[in-house]
Parts: structure tokens; C-alpha cells; sequence
């Protein structure tokens, strides 16, 4: 045999050996929060506090009130999740809930990437209270100045957005009012195929990177049920949070179920969403 053919047949032997032992679930190891919502409200696993808290208001969150059980308004019903319990929310504007955000999102002030992934079961257009409806936001202010999000619209028809809001002076440094802003300079993501049901589970993540470069290099990917939906790219994604006062805001004006909430340090590919959305077990398990 010649020593071309033997090198390449040493080279495919080392290929396949690799390929063999890939974990296609390594993505494990990049998780800082993660809530299941079958043992109660507390997170399963926390690279910061896991408590679950809520406060009377918006502006009165700096004094939050621990929650252990559910009230009228959040509760753990069981065997109704997409695995095991969910969390069901039929909230307004008020009272707000949240998990504090310091280490459980692994935020940087450089080269900052990260993946929010999570599940929903409701018929926006027939559950939703009037008005927009946020299920999840990262933020340490307002949804307009630095903050991730998902949201419906007040349409009659509701439309399904990923938000990426860089600071308030980078992004809209006129200070405009939301009606005033341009479509395209809306730093959002839409999404408006009928997927969300009360009857079925969607899976929704979306991932980001490039975030506070300096330049306009942010991107960021929204996810249905594992399909690439949509990106935002080519903007300065600089997001200026005090950690002490992030947090995970769930429910704001919601009605419907959440489960399986968890947030990565890194950006998740294409393969690694799927594979989350394919699980047929908990996120969790893959943990053991």
C-alpha cells in the first residue's frame, strides 16, 4: 500500500472515530439556568440564585417577595406539562414575576453570546389578555433599553416577535415613541404562522452573538419548533445591564402555560436547537 492511500485511510479512521464519539448533547454543559417546573417553582439547576419571586410592581421589584407555592395568578399543574408539570400564569401588568438574573444568565460586557430556550402551549388570539403580552424578558430596566425578549402583539390577530434591544442610546438615541419608529429600525424578529396552539407544545429559543462588540456586528436567530425563522444582524448590540438588577421577568400580561425554561452561555447551532426540540425526555436528564 502507498503511503498516499495509507495516510487517508488514517485520516478516515481518526475522522469516523471522532464523529463516533461527538456527544450530539454536550450542549449540556453550557447551561447557567435551567427550570423544569415538575418539582415546583425553585429551578432545577442555578449558576445563581434559584429562587422564584414576585413584587407587587414593576418599580417595587428591588424588594421582591419570595414565592414557594402558587397564588391566583401562578401555579404548578400537574401532568400538563411538555414533560411532567408546568408552569401556568393568567396574570395582567401586575403583580410581576421573576428569577433574578446575576450568574443565571452569564452576561458580559464583551464578546457576549448566549441561547434562551423554552416552551409554550396557548391560542394567543383566544387566550391573551388585551394588550402586548410578554412571556419572557431578560432586563435590568425596560423592555426598550437592553432587553431580550419574546412578545405578541395587541393585534386582533396576534403576531409573534424576538426582540433584541441594544441600550436606549445606541438603538434610538432620539428618544422616539414606539409608533414613531420605522419598521425596519425595529430591532425585532416576526413571526406570524398560526403554530401556537392550546392543544399542542411549541418550542421557541432564540440564540445571539457578536453582542456588545462596539460594532455593528450583532446577530441573532429566532427558532420555532427547531426551523430557523428569521435573523437580525448587521446592528451595534450593545447592552449595558447592573447584574444586581437583572432579571427573568415571566408572564408580563400573559395567560397560558410555560415549561422546560433553560439559558445557555453560548450560541446554540442550528443542530444543537433541534435536538432540544427532538427530546423526548426531559432537558434535565441529560444532566444525570
Amino acid at each position: 500500500m502507498n503511503f498516499r492511500k495509507l495516510i487517508a485511510i488514517s485520516f478516515a479512521v481518526v475522522l469516523y472515530a471522532c464523529t463516533e464519539n461527538t456527544n450530539p448533547y454536550d450542549f449540556v454543559e453550557s447551561l447557567t439556568f435551567y427550570a423544569s417546573f415538575d418539582d415546583g417553582l425553585e429551578a432545577d439547576f442555578a449558576n445563581g440564585d434559584p429562587n422564584f419571586y414576585m413584587s407587587a410592581t414593576w418599580s417595587g421589584r428591588s424588594e421582591p417577595v419570595l414565592m414557594q407555592s402558587g397564588n391566583e395568578h401562578v401555579a404548578i399543574h400537574k401532568n400538563e406539562g411538555k414533560y411532567g408539570d408546568a408552569l401556568w400564569i393568567d396574570n395582567s401588568w401586575t403583580p410581576v414575576y421573576f428569577y433574578k438574573g446575576e450568574e443565571n444568565v452569564q452576561y458580559r460586557d464583551s464578546d457576549w453570546s448566549g441561547t434562551v430556550s423554552f416552551w409554550m402551549r396557548l391560542t394567543p388570539d383566544e387566550d391573551l389578555p388585551d394588550g402586548f403580552s410578554d412571556p419572557i424578558q431578560l432586563t435590568d430596566s425596560g423592555w426598550n433599553d437592553g432587553a431580550l425578549f419574546v412578545d405578541f402583539t395587541d393585534d386582533a390577530e396576534r403576531i409573534f416577535r424576538f426582540a433584541f434591544f441594544a441600550d436606549r442610546e445606541i438603538w434610538d438615541p432620539e428618544l422616539r415613541d414606539w409608533d414613531d419608529v420605522p419598521y425596519e429600525e425595529r430591532p425585532m424578529i416576526e413571526f406570524s404562522e398560526p403554530v401556537f396552539s392550546c392543544d399542542e407544545w411549541t418550542h421557541v429559543a432564540f440564540t445571539f452573538t457578536n453582542f456588545n462588540s462596539g460594532v455593528p456586528d450583532g446577530e441573532a436567530l429566532g427558532y420555532i419548533n427547531g426551523r430557523h425563522i428569521g435573523t437580525l444582524s448587521g446592528r451595534d448590540q450593545t447592552i449595558t445591564w447592573n447584574p444586581e438588577l437583572l432579571a427573568i421577568w415571566l408572564g408580563y400580561n400573559f395567560r397560558g402555560y410555560l415549561d422546560e425554561l433553560a439559558i445557555f452561555n453560548r450560541e446554540l447551532n442550528q443542530t444543537e436547537i433541534e435536538n432540544i426540540y427532538s427530546l423526548e425526555h426531559p432537558l434535565g436528564d441529560l444532566q444525570n
